[in-house]
């Protein structure tokens, strides 16, 4: 696995560092060695809390978890939690859909079931949309009024399908669909 770990209002030290590579290896027994895995540890700081992303990019599969907490070691404890909670869950998925593509570069026997009663997978609403032509002012206009956090469009300039999301950093993002 190749690390970054990026430090955002904060300088990060050989602590954190050597905390992050702790909690991390116990993820890495997960994947297999000739994967070009990629994890990106993201440290943000503000006067209150201390914020961990922790992202795992695959060449089939994505996993990223945040935390927010006052503590540090707290919240890598609980981002790593959530990871592994995800892969759980991607392995209950799999085994019940018989796709193993997306887990090619997970050691899926290495994973404990999960007990997601809770979530059943199934898909419970369902829209269609008749995409105009727009800019992305206009989509964000639109997007606003109706209060969600994206917004699918069809870009006038490219002829393009775009989404157009809210980020947590109270920015905007756009996902450029090609053909």
């Amino acid at each position: 696995m190749k690390y970054q770990i990026v430090g955002r209002n904060v300088k990060v030290t050989k602590a954190m560092e050597d905390a992050i590579y702790k909690k991390m290896s116990r993820m890495e027994r997960y994947f297999k060695d000739d994967e070009d895995i990629k994890c990106v540890a993201t440290i943000c700081t503000t006067r209150l809390d201390q914020t961990i992303e922790i992202a795992i990019n695959t060449s089939n599969l994505d996993l990223r978890a945040k935390y927010s907490g006052r503590d540090f070691y707290e919240a890598l404890d609980l981002c790593v939690d959530r990871l592994e909670g995800q892969m759980r869950k991607v392995k209950t998925q799999l085994d019940r859909t018989k796709k193993k593509s997306l887990g090619d570069n997970i050691l899926l026997e290495m994973l404990k079931e999960v007990d997601d009663n809770d979530y059943d997978g199934s898909i419970v609403r369902r829209k269609k949309l008749k995409l105009t032509p727009m800019d992305e002012d206009e989509a964000l206009t639109r997007m606003d009024a109706l209060g969600h956090s994206f917004f699918v469009y069809l870009d006038s300039q490219t002829g393009l399908v775009n989404v157009l999301y809210a980020r947590e950093d109270s920015g905007y993002g756009v996902i450029e669909i090609d053909e």
